[in-house]
């Protein structure tokens, strides 16, 4: 399997804190993205990169037989003990194993940078049934919030260049392939109610911090604990972490 050095690093070491501190997706974001997808009883969904499931287990409910593709066997192992109804296979999304024309819709949440090149796409492609979707959700950290601003400020220095959603790469790729119709999309508010806790795991799941030695993160939590004590309302209250929910689907040429 073909998964970027930094991803198969950094989410090995913070599967738990992925789980723990990850949000979950607004439900009239995930509903809308169903609805988009024709998912029901029937029908096959993959979700690629699903990590622990905080996407996958969001589709169960719907109907749909889910399987999900995780390439990270530390993430595979929380995604299993987290989502009931799921089948979950040690794949990527360049090599899924499964039959060509046997998927209804594939589905990528908080992931679809990490693969978004064109042996990935020709293979989501050759998987999915003629006029089979595709369906893209991102929860992105409210530029507007100064809490987020100052955890920029101090997870910068860690960054290495690896993928990011808010390049617009993954969008140029998709359209360069030639393989999928026009995306439609949609934004949705999103808020998680964190600990001082989730809050650290929330950053500590990120792939560059995760990679990070252990004194750099050990640092960066007790910087991450103060910050939280400034926006907490109260002793024992949790912090707003505001977000945006990007969905996006098209369908396979």
């Amino acid at each position: 399997m073909s998964i970027h050095p930094e991803a198969s690093l950094g989410f090995a070491r913070a599967a738990g804190a992925y789980e723990r501190g990850r949000p979950d997706y607004p439900p009239v974001a995930v509903g809308w993205l169903a609805s988009r997808l024709g998912l029901g009883p029937g029908r096959l969904v993959v979700d690629l990169g699903a990590g622990t499931g905080k996407l996958t287990r969001q589709l169960v409910p719907f109907g749909a037989r889910v399987i999900a593709l995780e390439p990270v066997p530390e993430m595979a192992a929380e995604l299993a003990r987290a989502v009931a109804g799921a089948e979950v296979l040690a794949a990527s999304a360049s090599a899924t194993t499964l039959a060509s024309g046997s998927v209804d819709a594939a589905t990528a949440g908080q992931s679809f940078h990490w693969f978004a090149d064109q042996p990935s796409l020709r293979e989501i492609h050759r998987i999915l049934r003629p006029g089979g979707r595709l369906g893209l959700v991102w929860n992105r950290r409210d530029a507007r919030s100064q809490l987020w601003r100052e955890v920029a400020e101090l997870t910068a220095p860690l960054r290495r260049g690896a993928p990011d959603h808010s390049t617009g790469e993954w969008r140029r790729e998709l359209g360069q392939s030639g393989l999928f119709l026009p995306l439609e999309s949609r934004a949705f508010a999103h808020q998680q109610a964190a600990t001082p806790d989730q809050l650290v795991d929330r950053i500590l799941s990120l792939s560059y911090v995760a990679a990070a030695g252990a004194e750099v993160q050990a640092r960066l939590q007790g910087q991450l604990l103060s910050l939280a004590e400034e926006y907490r309302t109260g002793a024992g209250q949790t912090i707003a972490l505001p977000y945006e929910c990007e969905v996006f689907a098209c369908r396979a040429c």
